[in-house]
């Protein structure tokens, strides 16, 4: 990208960034706005941290601060939703049957992973069903315990890696763990999932194959090249 482009794509940002502001959208008049619209217009199923994977039938949840704020907007025929999942969820209590969250929620720190987990428990269905995945630390300290560089030198863990100048095994685990230049805030094996979800109330937390579960679409939420790294697991809220 030139240089103009990138100053253009910040102004861009900026100025969406301050519409939303102008209009309030990060206030509790906002929140309210956005309660009373899925109220109206209820959805079935949440893929959270979607980056730029929209799915049709879902309502795709973002957040990015230099974009706009707080409305629902439909985008090749997917609804997607900027809004920071830290703050209260504006899904009615009990009004969501599926959660997805793939590679996200290595993104949040412990006691945010909780906070997340506890949102999503609210606003599930009774026998509604969360899914996750992220990158798994038992995969990888397997991997390094064994030596096994085969496994590091993969095209898809080296491509995702922050920090190009990592080359030996136990510079790439340690890089997993600050990847994105320090975005991943936690390295979850499947106990570590498994105690987070347990302990807002939900059940039944299962270790997955990919493409393995309850959860529908899971051929467009995760992707093949990242099967070799990942933790799958699915929940139930009872």
């Amino acid at each position: 990208m030139s240089k103009w482009k990138k100053r253009a794509f910040k102004l861009q940002g900026f100025s969406r960034h301050l519409y939303s502001l102008l209009l309030l959208r990060y206030t509790p008049l906002g929140e309210k706005a956005l309660r009373k619209y899925f109220s109206e217009q209820p959805v079935e199923r949440l893929n959270v941290g979607c980056g730029l994977g929209l799915l049709n039938g879902w309502c795709n949840v973002l957040y990015e601060r230099n974009q706009e704020y707080g409305r629902p907007k439909v985008i090749d025929g997917a609804l997607f939703l900027n809004y920071n999942l830290l703050k209260p969820w504006p899904w009615p209590p009990g009004s969501v049957s599926y959660i997805a969250g793939a590679h996200f929620i290595e993104h949040l720190d412990l006691n945010l992973a909780i906070e997340f987990s506890r949102e999503a428990f609210k606003v599930l269905k009774s026998g509604g069903v969360i899914r996750l995945s992220c990158p798994d630390l038992e995969i990888y300290a397997r991997n390094f315990i064994s030596s096994n560089a085969g496994f590091f030198e993969q095209e898809e863990i080296r491509k995702a890696c922050t920090f190009q100048n990592a080359q030996t095994c136990s510079q790439i685990f340690a890089a997993k763990a600050y990847d994105s230049g320090g975005v991943h805030k936690w390295f979850h094996d499947f106990s570590s999932l498994k105690n987070v979800l347990e302990r807002v109330g939900f059940i039944n937390v299962r270790k997955l194959k990919r493409l393995e579960g309850k959860t529908p679409d899971l051929e467009q939420l995760e992707i093949p090249q990242r099967e070799s790294e990942t933790l799958y697991v699915e929940a139930v809220k009872p």
